[in-house]
């Protein structure tokens, strides 16, 4: 017997699973909110009928909390308002399915089906990927799922692509894969396609024979017959000239190419793992990559998601990399200051993991034979960042300045004005910081907000005039 749980407003939509369920022999779980369908899915859940549009925030946003609970279950979005690219975004993220009410029975029976089929038939994996200690850190539902996906490609021979911004750490993650494969014990071959010279591409990666051309005196292995039995690698893979892309396309399918100069072609037996910052899906749309080699690379697909997503995983990266820095060069263990960590997690980190790593080893370097690193000791295009950005919050939460009284006012108006200000000399001890009374203020204009929205995130954004993302972290800090 299954566990069902049903997340949805509608109590149509609760009875509708519950009678289903029940025909089928399974157990129904009933919420209304994202809150209390995560309490209830900490308990343990198969599948997940998700709505998209909950009370308190956006199932969509979501979607992979749920899918990180304990049973790891498969996730259903449902929603009342058909979305191309909430169905897609969905769909890239895991989701089994995307369905669009108004809904009948025999529809959530059908999709329940076959998940559970699906589930019944699924040879238990691997709960967690084991890999080197300090190379890949990160324990949020973005990287939770990338790393169960990095587990499930480590046991095939699947030609992996992984995305993700500049610094994220792209081929940490294909070296993790390598270690944890079947090939482990096999060469592992990096191509940086960005690197390669245009007019030498052909030659780095199939090889070529003695005097194929003006300056070939000698032969030459090919990067493709190097990875035999082992694992190329081609990191940005977005930059391989398009003229090669059908060669490469070939050489992938057959496992066999010529090299320059040869008559006789030549076979290598290597797993491709790609990698890339740039959108390949995009690219094949304008014509500026190919199509049929970007399906060739999908086997498996995974997104390292970036650094400004995994905020709550800052503090131990940069733990990390002190420590790190800090026995590689004879330092003395070094903490990071309070103030510093602030810093850390209020900067935006365009460059990621990388930046990060980089600037702590600049501040260790600063720090010298203390043990202690300090704001002073970060770069200063980091505290210039920051201070901006603090001060850019100030003014958007600041009150909207009192005019200054005029010089001459009616007696009772004076009156009013000498006993305010007694009641406040009076009572100076209770006045508040200025810090806490702009704290005060924000929470209250936060839930007015809430009340006008009457919980909608969309329309509180809109109101607010930030960003959902920015909100819902409002609401978060708040508990709104």
């Amino acid at each position: 017997m299954a566990r069902i749980l049903v997340v949805d407003d509608e109590a149509l939509m609760r009875t509708m699973v519950e009678v289903v369920c029940t025909r089928m022999g399974h157990e129904a779980v009933c919420a209304s909110s994202i809150k209390e369908g995560l309490a209830l899915g900490g308990q343990g859940v198969d599948v997940v009928l998700l709505d998209a549009w909950l009370p308190d925030g956006n199932g969509l946003e979501f979607q992979r909390e749920f899918a990180n609970l304990p049973e790891e279950p498969d996730i259903v979005i449902i929603t009342g308002h058909g979305d191309g690219d909430a169905a897609e975004a969905a769909l890239r993220s895991g989701a089994w399915e995307f369905l669009t009410k108004p809904l009948q029975i025999r529809d959530i029976e059908q999709c329940l089906r076959h998940i559970l089929a699906f589930r019944q038939g699924r040879k238990p994996g691997p709960a967690s990927l084991k890999v080197d200690s300090g190379h890949i850190l990160g324990s949020g539902p973005g990287m939770a799922q990338a790393l169960k996906l990095l587990a499930q490609a480590a046991q095939s021979e699947v030609n992996v692509l992984i995305l993700g911004e500049t610094g994220v750490g792209k081929e940490l993650f294909a070296k993790a894969l390598f270690r944890n494969s079947g090939r482990a014990a096999q060469p592992f071959v990096t191509v940086d396609c960005a690197s390669l010279p245009e007019t030498l591409v052909e030659s780095h990666l199939f090889g070529h024979s003695r005097g194929a051309f003006t300056g070939a005196e000698r032969a030459r292995e090919g990067l493709l017959l190097a990875a035999h039995k082992g694992t190329l690698f081609l990191d940005e893979v977005g930059d391989l000239p398009l003229v090669m892309q059908g060669a490469f396309l070939r050489a992938l399918e057959l496992r066999r190419f010529r090299p320059v100069g040869e008559v006789h072609e030549v076979d290598s037996d290597f797993r491709l793992v790609a990698a890339t910052n740039r959108d390949l899906e995009g690219m094949a749309r304008t014509g500026q990559f190919r199509g049929d080699l970007l399906y060739r690379l999908q086997g498996i697909t995974i997104v390292i998601p970036p650094l400004r997503e995994r905020r709550d995983e800052i503090p131990g990266l940069a733990r990390q990399a002190v420590t790190a820095f800090c026995l590689r060069n004879d330092l003395p263990e070094k903490a990071l200051a309070e103030p510093v960590l602030d810093m850390l997690m209020e900067y935006p980190w365009p460059g990621n993991v990388r930046e990060l790593i980089h600037a702590l080893e600049r501040a260790c370097l600063a720090a010298g034979e203390g043990d202690l690193i300090l704001p002073g000791h970060l770069p200063t295009q980091m505290r210039v960042a920051v201070a901006r950005h603090r001060v850019s919050r100030g003014r958007e939460q600041s009150p909207e300045p009192v005019p200054p009284p005029a010089r001459t006012l009616p007696a009772a108006h004076a009156e009013n004005g000498r006993a305010g200000a007694a009641a406040i000399a009076g009572g100076s001890g209770d006045l508040p910081s200025l810090r806490e009374w702009k704290s005060r203020a924000e929470e209250e204009y936060v839930r007015r907000v809430m009340t006008v929205s009457a919980g909608d995130a969309r329309r509180a954004a809109g109101v607010a005039g930030i960003s959902r993302g920015h909100w819902y972290e409002l609401v978060k800090k708040y508990h709104a």
